[in-house]
Formats: structure tokens, C-alpha cells, sequence
């Protein structure tokens, strides 16, 4: 097993082998989900619409990469990888606090797609975040506006469609009809990117803190200002 003084590497056999199930967990639930779709004539914009759904396939396309490319990856995709874990973990959170009865939150009656991509990925990803360090340090105070552009984007885009499009939308707290109107959507909303804001906030600090150089790689030297990193 490859290890250093900081963390284990792309190429651990832990690491490989975590990756390995969140990859194999993730086809079969999502495979799952899409034979459950089919069978009940949902319609496939409606199951792609949800955010759960869109950061499960983020977490599999990331993950797959990394299995097959532990090493030789782009300057940004650390970034990528940050992001990938915050939105799967924020997923996972927001299921369970917003979404799912306590009974399906706190016990084993949930249905397999469901304990895979609201549970099992976004600890597995949290862990893997925790045990193998960036290549190159994260900017926090560019990660957290970057990284929320895509939330804030599908914000957008589900109220667009819900209002203009097909009228469907993907979640309760974005539904006006639910809350009285859209300017009571203010709260819930609110506290739904609040708590994204926290989460990659917590994500990105984590990511820097656990950053050690890699191998081939030079130690940059650091600059000191808000947000500032020691790379470029």
C-alpha cells in the first residue's frame, strides 16, 4: 500500500478499492433507478433533473478518471474533485435533513438507489476527500464562488423550467405552489444555499489543509493575501 507521512496516494490499495465501490455502487443503483423509470413511465428529463441524480453521475465520471488516470491530471482538476465531494455530501445532507422521513433518515428501510446515492457515495467520498490529499494547494477564496456557481445555476434553471417550460420542479422547498407564492421561497431557498456556501467553505479549507506536494511536482512558494494560494 502506498502511503506517505500526510495521506495515502491515487494508487493505495485502499484508495483504489474505495473508489472501486463507489464506481461499481453507483452504476448498479443508477441502472436501478433508470429500469424503475422506465417501468413507471417517468419521464428520463424528470429523473435527470434532480440535483441527487446530476452529482451521482459527476461523482462516477470523477471517480472513473481517477481510477484510470491516478496520475498526469490537469492543474484544475483538484478543483474539479473538490467540488465533486462537496455537492455529493451536500446531497446526502440535504436528503436527509429536508427531504426524507426520519424513518428512511435514520433507518434501513430505504431502497437500495437510495442508500447508495444519498448515503453510502457521499460518505465514501467524504472519506476519500480526508484520506488523499490535493496535488496542488486550493484557492478557498476562489473555490467558494466557483464551486457554488453550479447550485446557483440549477436554481435557476429549475424555476426556469417550472415556470416557463414543462412545469415541473425537482424539490419541495423550490416549489412556490408549496410555499404560497415565489417570494416565500425566500427562506427555504435560503437556507438551502446557506448551508452549500458552509459546506464548500468546509470542503475547500479541509482540501487545503491536507494539501501535501506530490512527487515531480515543485513546492511553490507561498503568498500571503485573502484567498491567495500558493500556486497559481
Amino acid at each position: 500500500m502506498t502511503t506517505t507521512s500526510r495521506g495515502l496516494t491515487d494508487r493505495s490499495t485502499l484508495v483504489v478499492a474505495l473508489r472501486t465501490t463507489v464506481l461499481l455502487a453507483g452504476i448498479s443503483a443508477e441502472v436501478w433507478n433508470l429500469v424503475t423509470v422506465a417501468g413507471e413511465g417517468e419521464r428520463i428529463s424528470e429523473h435527470l433533473g434532480y440535483f441527487t441524480v446530476q452529482s451521482n453521475l459527476l461523482v462516477l465520471a470523477v471517480v472513473a478518471w481517477m481510477l484510470l488516470r491516478p496520475e498526469g491530471r490537469p492543474r484544475w482538476f483538484d478543483a474539479l474533485r473538490g467540488a465533486t465531494t462537496a455537492y455529493i455530501v451536500l446531497t446526502g445532507l440535504v436528503w436527509a435533513v429536508l427531504l426524507a422521513s426520519p424513518e428512511e433518515a435514520l433507518g434501513f428501510t430505504v431502497e437500495y438507489p437510495s442508500f447508495v446515492q444519498h448515503r453510502l457515495i457521499p460518505v465514501l467520498m467524504a472519506l476519500d476527500w480526508l484520506l488523499v490529499p490535493t496535488q496542488r494547494p486550493l484557492r478557498v477564496g476562489r473555490c467558494i464562488p466557483a464551486w457554488m456557481a453550479y447550485p446557483i445555476a440549477y436554481l435557476a434553471l429549475s424555476w426556469v423550467r417550472g415556470g416557463l417550460l414543462d412545469g415541473w420542479i425537482p424539490y419541495p422547498f423550490l416549489d412556490p405552489a408549496v410555499h404560497g407564492g415565489i417570494g416565500e421561497l425566500v427562506v427555504p431557498t435560503g437556507q438551502v444555499l446557506l448551508a452549500f456556501v458552509v459546506g464548500i467553505a468546509l470542503v475547500a479549507i479541509v482540501g487545503r489543509a491536507r494539501w501535501r506536494p506530490r512527487e515531480g511536482l515543485e513546492r511553490p512558494v507561498p503568498r500571503i493575501g485573502v484567498g491567495a494560494s500558493a500556486s497559481d
